[in-house]
């Protein structure tokens, strides 16, 4: 295992067991900010402490720039860290178990490392580039299901129109897909990653909310795009993802609904 990896994990796991503790008693948590597009809360801040603590210990020189925090700029030829210590903050607030804890190493301005773990269901996707994917230590692939019928689509409908979420779900009900909802969108990727969704949509969240999910895909097989189908996520508004098939598929279908 890379050594980006190894401390990146040992940061995951601390600040992932300091969020399980605190699952227990919710109600100590507090509420930092409330609006939609920023909610934020005290547990946000303290898991954001303790992977930049592991971080800037063993790699001073490095840059990180984390949703909670911001930027730490370090040496500009050194890599960069993209953390989102606690994507879900509103599940998590609400008690539900989907959440997640982001960690993402990029050289180059291209991500090479990635950690993303699922604090309450014990589960970490650990990706490098060209290495390939894994869920707790055992290697990941997409599933091979070729057609809509039948296939389990992960949706979010955070931050999306009632029209166009009513629209999509129509189509891909009467194409006789399956729809699940979990509200966080990286985890929905990550379970593509793991073969157990076969696709998913979502409105384009916070890029550091997707480094670690978008590398753990990439390396399992699985695609990613706008609602055109461009591989350039910064320009579009939402994200398609699946294995091969199911993502054109998916691609086509969003071409119809205006």
């Amino acid at each position: 295992m890379h050594p980006h990896v190894n401390i990146a994990l040992r940061a995951a796991r601390d600040a992932a067991d300091a969020i399980v503790h605190a699952s227990d008693r919710l109600d100590r948590i507090k509420i930092i900010d409330k609006h939609p597009d920023s909610f934020l809360t005290s547990m946000d801040q303290e898991a954001d402490d303790t992977i930049r603590y592991h971080l800037q210990k063993t790699f001073p020189l490095h840059s990180i720039h984390s949703r909670v925090s911001g930027h730490h700029a370090g040496e500009n030829d050194e890599p960069i860290w993209f953390i989102d210590p606690l994507v879900g903050s509103y599940n998590f607030s609400s008690g539900h178990p989907q959440f997640a804890v982001s960690i993402a190493n990029a050289t180059g301005g291209v991500v090479k490392h990635a950690v993303l773990l699922s604090p309450l269901l014990g589960e970490e996707f650990i990706a490098s580039r060209g290495d390939g994917a894994l869920l707790n230590s055992r290697r990941i692939r997409v599933a091979d299901h070729k057609d809509l019928e039948n296939s389990l689509i992960g949706i979010d409908q955070a931050k999306t129109s009632a029209e166009l979420f009513i629209s999509l779900m129509q189509i891909l009900l009467k194409s006789g897909a399956e729809l699940r909802q979990s509200g966080c969108s990286p985890l929905d990727i990550a379970q593509v990653a793991a073969g157990r969704l076969n696709g998913g949509w979502c409105m384009y969240p916070n890029s550091l909310s997707l480094a670690a999910a978008n590398l753990v895909l990439a390396e399992a097989g699985g695609l990613i795009g706008t609602e055109s189908g461009s591989p350039d996520l910064d320009k579009g508004q939402e994200l398609i993802f699946g294995n091969p098939k199911i993502f054109k598929e998916l691609i086509r279908i969003r071409r119809k609904v205006n």
